[in-house]
């Protein structure tokens, strides 16, 4: 039996420190994604661009940019860059963008040299695509479909359907090792990656859509439509669930797992627990749009990206 621990939002504000951004950033355009290595800041956005900050002070290091594709109506325009990875140690850059027609790319960028490799010809929807290694990538297909892909290849390892839903996002363990994905039915699929087999469903938490999920430390945290923040126990399934006020576009845990946090209300605020103590710590205020996208650095710096132009990069005392 599950057991389920439910935190009202205005008692625990009370609790908490108020937090401004440290830092706040002007991308290229707006940010589609986020992603944190080695403290550098990647954001994917709709002006065509990979941009690339330090996440010490905000400068830009480097941009990235993709060729312009035609629209339904043949105009050119520039395509929207809808997630974006990177491979530890070294200058080599994954990103699905935006294809014509309303198709998916995805471009392996290495030492600069843009290489397509994946056309909008091959008709794959990619939500999401990840590194495994220097040679393999993890795609999500908006038909919730999972491909481990061998990118020197370039071809298909396996294709494994997680569910009839539609996939709504996924991360990977440390090790990228297993993976948990999300979709509209409010379930998560833990799944091995090297084969593809679903290893445990976690379900009860949510009701309806999941927007984000994160994957640290044997907790998998959920971020849902249902305006419920949802943090499980892999190995037993038992979970907490902290309510918001409003839709729960975004959130996502510290690299202990010790910390989560989630966008709370229809003012972007958000608040961060302790996910041991199930206690309110911080709230975060000051992102001016929708939030789509909550990273931890480490356990005191976060970064956020929302649908408009500004990256704020937040530290927590």
């Amino acid at each position: 039996m599950k057991f389920v621990i439910a935190f009202c939002l205005f008692v625990l504000t009370v609790q908490s420190a108020d937090i401004s951004p440290r830092k706040i950033v002007e991308a290229s355009g707006n940010v589609q994604n986020i992603a944190i290595y080695e403290d550098m800041v990647l954001a994917g956005t709709n002006a065509g661009t990979l941009d690339i900050y330090k996440l010490e002070d905000g400068s830009l290091v480097k941009k990235i940019e993709f060729g312009k594709i035609k629209d339904f109506t043949g105009d050119e325009i520039n395509p929207k860059v809808f997630s974006v990875d990177k491979i530890a140690g070294s200058e080599k850059y994954l990103a699905v963008t935006q294809a014509s027609n309303g198709a998916r790319s995805l471009f392996i960028v290495d030492d600069g040299e843009i290489t397509e490799v994946i056309n909008q010809d091959q008709n794959l929807f990619i939500s999401k695509a990840k590194f495994i290694d220097k040679d393999r990538a993890l795609l999500a297909l908006l038909s919730n479909e999972l491909i481990l892909f061998d990118l020197k290849a370039k071809k298909e390892i396996y294709r494994v359907q997680i569910s009839p839903s539609h996939f709504t996002d996924f991360m990977l363990s440390k090790d990228k090792k297993t993976v948990a994905t999300s979709s509209e039915s409010g379930e998560v699929a833990i799944v091995d990656v090297s084969t593809g087999k679903t290893m445990k469903t976690l379900s009860g938490g949510n009701v309806d859509n999941i927007y984000k999920v994160d994957f640290k430390n044997g907790r998998v945290l959920c971020a849902g439509q249902d305006r419920r923040g949802i943090v499980y126990n892999v190995a037993t399934g038992d979970f907490d669930r902290y309510d918001g006020s409003f839709l729960i576009y975004a959130g996502a845990m510290s690299p202990s797992g010790k910390l989560g946090v989630f966008a709370f209300n229809e003012k972007n605020d958000m608040f961060v627990f302790n996910l041991d103590s199930k206690s309110q710590m911080h709230k975060l205020i000051g992102q001016r749009s929708t939030l789509n996208s909550i990273v931890f650095a480490n356990e005191k710096d976060l970064v956020s990206g929302s649908d408009d132009k500004f990256i704020m990069i937040w530290r927590l005392p």
